[in-house]
Protein backbone atom coordinates (compact mmCIF):
# COMPACT_ATOMS: atom_id res chain seq x y z
CA UNK A 1 0.00 0.00 0.00
CA UNK A 2 2.83 2.45 0.78
CA UNK A 3 4.40 1.89 -2.65
CA UNK A 4 1.09 2.76 -4.29
CA UNK A 5 0.70 6.02 -2.35
CA UNK A 6 4.27 7.22 -2.75
CA UNK A 7 4.06 8.34 -6.45
CA UNK A 8 0.77 10.11 -5.79
CA UNK A 9 2.29 12.07 -2.95
CA UNK A 10 5.19 13.19 -5.15
CA UNK A 11 2.83 14.21 -7.96
CA UNK A 12 0.60 16.19 -5.62
CA UNK A 13 3.59 17.84 -3.94
CA UNK A 14 5.11 18.81 -7.30
CA UNK A 15 1.77 20.23 -8.47
CA UNK A 16 1.42 22.31 -5.34
CA UNK A 17 5.00 23.56 -5.64
CA UNK A 18 4.51 24.61 -9.28
CA UNK A 19 1.22 26.33 -8.44
CA UNK A 20 2.73 28.26 -5.54
CA UNK A 21 5.78 29.19 -7.62
CA UNK A 22 3.54 30.44 -10.44
CA UNK A 23 1.59 32.66 -8.07
CA UNK A 24 4.80 34.04 -6.55
CA UNK A 25 6.27 34.76 -9.98
CA UNK A 26 3.21 36.81 -10.91
CA UNK A 27 3.42 38.65 -7.59
CA UNK A 28 7.12 39.38 -8.17
CA UNK A 29 6.53 41.01 -11.55
CA UNK A 30 5.81 38.46 -14.26
CA UNK A 31 2.91 39.34 -16.55
CA UNK A 32 -0.39 38.26 -15.01
CA UNK A 33 -1.40 35.82 -17.75
CA UNK A 34 1.88 33.88 -17.90
CA UNK A 35 2.98 32.30 -14.62
CA UNK A 36 4.95 29.24 -15.77
CA UNK A 37 3.97 29.01 -19.42
CA UNK A 38 6.39 27.52 -21.97
CA UNK A 39 4.56 29.31 -24.75
CA UNK A 40 5.14 32.68 -23.09
CA UNK A 41 8.77 31.78 -22.40
CA UNK A 42 9.35 31.13 -26.10
CA UNK A 43 7.53 34.34 -27.06
CA UNK A 44 9.69 36.37 -24.64
CA UNK A 45 12.90 34.71 -25.82
CA UNK A 46 11.97 35.39 -29.46
CA UNK A 47 11.53 39.04 -28.53
CA UNK A 48 14.87 39.13 -26.72
CA UNK A 49 16.54 37.71 -29.84
CA UNK A 50 14.90 40.40 -31.99
CA UNK A 51 12.49 38.10 -33.81
CA UNK A 52 9.45 40.21 -32.87
CA UNK A 53 9.06 43.92 -32.11
CA UNK A 54 6.56 44.17 -29.24
CA UNK A 55 8.53 45.88 -26.44
CA UNK A 56 6.61 44.26 -23.57
CA UNK A 57 7.88 40.82 -24.49
CA UNK A 58 11.59 41.29 -25.15
CA UNK A 59 13.22 39.69 -22.11
CA UNK A 60 15.10 36.52 -21.34
CA UNK A 61 13.35 35.29 -18.24
CA UNK A 62 15.42 33.60 -15.54
CA UNK A 63 12.85 30.83 -15.18
CA UNK A 64 13.92 29.44 -18.56
CA UNK A 65 17.52 29.09 -17.44
CA UNK A 66 16.42 27.48 -14.17
CA UNK A 67 14.11 25.00 -15.88
CA UNK A 68 16.72 23.97 -18.45
CA UNK A 69 19.54 23.61 -15.91
CA UNK A 70 17.29 21.85 -13.39
CA UNK A 71 16.08 19.39 -16.03
CA UNK A 72 19.62 18.68 -17.12
CA UNK A 73 20.87 18.13 -13.56
CA UNK A 74 17.91 15.86 -12.70
CA UNK A 75 18.34 13.79 -15.86
CA UNK A 76 22.07 13.46 -15.28
CA UNK A 77 21.67 12.63 -11.58
CA UNK A 78 19.14 9.86 -12.25
CA UNK A 79 21.10 8.53 -15.26
CA UNK A 80 18.32 9.27 -17.74
CA UNK A 81 20.28 11.63 -19.96
CA UNK A 82 19.69 9.90 -23.29
CA UNK A 83 19.14 11.16 -26.77
CA UNK A 84 15.89 9.80 -28.13
CA UNK A 85 14.70 10.02 -31.68
CA UNK A 86 11.29 9.43 -33.07
CA UNK A 87 9.53 8.96 -36.33
CA UNK A 88 8.81 11.92 -38.62
CA UNK A 89 10.62 14.76 -36.80
CA UNK A 90 9.52 17.35 -39.38
CA UNK A 91 5.84 16.61 -38.74
CA UNK A 92 6.42 16.84 -34.98
CA UNK A 93 8.23 20.17 -35.42
CA UNK A 94 5.41 21.64 -37.53
CA UNK A 95 2.70 20.39 -35.18
CA UNK A 96 4.62 21.81 -32.21
CA UNK A 97 4.77 25.20 -33.93
CA UNK A 98 1.05 25.12 -34.66
CA UNK A 99 0.30 24.22 -31.04
CA UNK A 100 2.42 27.15 -29.83
CA UNK A 101 0.64 29.58 -32.17
CA UNK A 102 -2.71 28.23 -31.00
CA UNK A 103 -1.72 28.65 -27.37
CA UNK A 104 -0.63 32.26 -27.95
CA UNK A 105 -3.88 33.02 -29.80
CA UNK A 106 -5.82 31.52 -26.88
CA UNK A 107 -3.92 33.73 -24.42
CA UNK A 108 -4.87 36.76 -26.48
Amino acid sequence: MLKFLRPKVWIITAGLAVGILSAWLVKWGDPVNTGISPTCFIRDTAGALGLQNFTGFQVIRPEIIGLVLGSFIAAYAFREFKSRGGSSPLVRFILGGLIMVGALVFLG
